[in-house]
């Protein structure tokens, strides 16, 4: 298909995407076809038109050749990934009604992070002091040449990411608070989510700050009208990709050298210029690879992902992750690793090519189904929480890159709010078993009341 049908085909999935926003309340698709058309169809057309040009990276061995024949077959593979995704989702969710099933309410919740919210704030410090000992302690040993970010030793400093999952809690909790009866506890917990949030932004933690962000936004924006969700979504929308775009603006720079208004002009032009949606370039590099080079994985990246987290150290020989390290393409960057991301569904043509993207798009699709539906067992913000950690992991996965990485960021981003929801759990099955052993006291209470009086009845003699 030309660029012309790609397009048209993409206004109808966006057609599709706002009907299951207005009928379902469900952002999902919307998200989807949004990304596709920032970084597959705007990207084509910047580069086409001659605003910017295919990357280029100064590899160890040139086996790229980035053309704009070449970026309509990734745009068409590209689009059928996103084809198949939205409409297996949107199937599963078009026939879906909510059974409310009493799992748990605000009250319960409210209760819950009343006990455990000086746990959490301990938990955000010693998470922050294990976070600058371990930076600093990695900063000394890539200095000495004993550490390298491209080959296993990056998890060090990956622990500052659970700042993201904190943030996250801390937020519930301040939400939670009624101002008038605990007024001094929620502008505590306020300062303290404003000065962790202001600590996640930078040029190098962008990504950080998005995953906060965008959970919270759903957490905020909860079950409300599909026009005030828009609504909010939209001006969110507008001032995360300002900040997004000024921190990648402004890398290798320094802030206070420009006024306000240039740092907005660098953010907008960034933004406009498509510098950040480079997924159709990393789609691309992904078909000159596969299987010219590599052989297809057939899950096996997927499978990486468990394989990751064990240290070199432990297993010498365990495979290098991502495309470009496996072939040897970053051997002249000093230990350091350069790649360009693919788009989740340029995983997936790795994964398997053609049937891979098709696969893997309704497998996800399901996946994500199966987690919204989970998160509408509760009828406290838990429910908002999964929802919103959830969208917000699917975005770096919308990206793609090294698979294993991404689902490292995530899961080290979000540990904090998944072990608080299973903590949650267990504090649910304990209350609710203590209630219903209080009310079969009480029953038997009430029958021993009663056989008591029918033994008074028969034992007092009639006049």
């Amino acid at each position: 298909m030309d660029i012309q049908t790609i397009t048209y085909l993409t206004m109808g999935l966006f057609i599709l995407a706002l009907t299951l926003f207005f009928f379902k309340n469900d952002e999902l698709l919307l998200l989807i076809v949004l990304f596709f058309y920032s970084s597959g169809i705007n990207r084509y057309n910047v580069v086409v038109n001659g605003r910017e040009k295919w990357v280029v990276v100064a590899y160890s061995k040139n086996i790229f050749n980035l053309t704009n024949e070449l970026a309509i077959q990734a745009l068409n593979y590209y689009f059928w990934g996103v084809f198949t995704m939205c409409i297996a989702y949107f199937t599963f969710k078009i026939n879906y009604k909510r059974v409310l099933k009493f799992q748990d309410n605000k009250s319960y919740l409210v209760s819950y992070l009343d006990k455990n919210k000086v746990l959490i704030i301990i938990s955000f410090i010693l998470v922050g002091f294990v976070n600058f000992y371990s930076k600093r302690g990695f900063a000394d040993a890539y200095r000495s040449g004993d550490a390298s970010i491209a080959f296993g030793n990056s998890y060090s400093i990956m622990i500052g990411f659970a700042f993201g999952g904190f943030i996250v809690l801390v937020y519930l909790i301040y939400s939670n608070l009624d101002l008038r009866k605990a007024g001094a506890s929620k502008i505590f917990f306020l300062a303290i989510f404003v000065y962790a949030a202001s600590r996640t932004y930078s040029s190098a933690g962008r990504f950080q700050f998005l995953s906060w962000a965008v959970a919270v936004g759903v957490i905020m924006v909860k079950d409300t009208s599909p026009v005030l969700k828009l609504r909010t979504y939209i001006i969110g929308g507008f001032f995360l990709s300002i900040a997004f775009g000024l921190a990648g603006a402004m890398r290798g720079k320094n802030s206070s050298e420009f006024t306000f208004r240039e740092r907005i002009d660098m953010a907008m032009s960034r933004n406009t210029s498509g510098e950040d949606q480079t997924m159709l370039d990393g789609f691309m590099m992904v078909l000159q690879v596969y299987p010219q080079h590599l052989n297809y994985h057939y899950g096996g990246e997927h499978l990486e992902v468990l394989f990751r987290p064990i240290p070199r150290s432990l297993w010498p020989g365990k495979p290098l992750g991502g495309y470009a390290n496996k072939l040897g393409l970053n051997d002249n960057m000093g230990g350091g690793s350069v790649g360009i991301s693919q788009s989740l569904f340029g995983s997936f043509y790795g994964e398997g090519g053609i049937l891979g993207i098709f696969i893997f798009s309704i497998i996800y699709s399901s996946l994500l189904f199966i987690i919204f539906r989970y998160g509408d067992r509760y009828d406290s913000d838990v429910r908002w929480i999964i929802k919103g950690i959830t969208i917000s992991s699917f975005i770096p996965l919308l990206r793609g890159g090294d698979l294993p990485g991404v689902y490292a960021f995530i899961g080290m981003t979000f540990w904090p709010t998944v072990f608080f929801i299973y903590r949650y759990n267990k504090f649910l099955i304990t209350a609710k078993r203590n209630l219903m052993q209080q009310y079969m006291r009480e029953q038997q209470l009430q029958m021993n009341a009663a056989e008591l009086m029918k033994k008074n009845e028969i034992a007092t003699p009639v006049n």
